[in-house]
């Protein structure tokens, strides 16, 4: 898979992660894309495979939450700019 692969297939699977709190499918997958420029090729494999990406549709589906759900991410060094970290 290329370099390529992996950050469109990471950045879509946030976008509908992150559509799920009403941000914007688009701008999610945009920022998440502009991130993985700065990764490296395995990084960006590794969070691949944890995701399980390689066995999922090839467009993922949009998660849905019960009521008493809720989604929360805790960010690394790669989810954040000048100290400001990023969903």
């Amino acid at each position: 898979m290329t370099r390529l692969e992996l950050c469109e297939a990471l950045a879509t699977d946030y976008a509908y992660r992150a559509s799920v709190l009403s941000l914007k499918f688009e701008e999610a997958y945009n920022k998440y894309l502009k991130r993985c420029e700065v990764r490296s090729y395995e990084n960006l494999l590794q969070q691949f495979q944890h995701g399980n990406l390689l066995n999922s549709e090839s467009k993922p589906q949009k998660p849905k939450l019960k009521p008493n759900e809720y989604i929360i991410s805790a960010p690394s060094d790669d989810d954040c700019e000048d100290g400001v970290c990023k969903l």
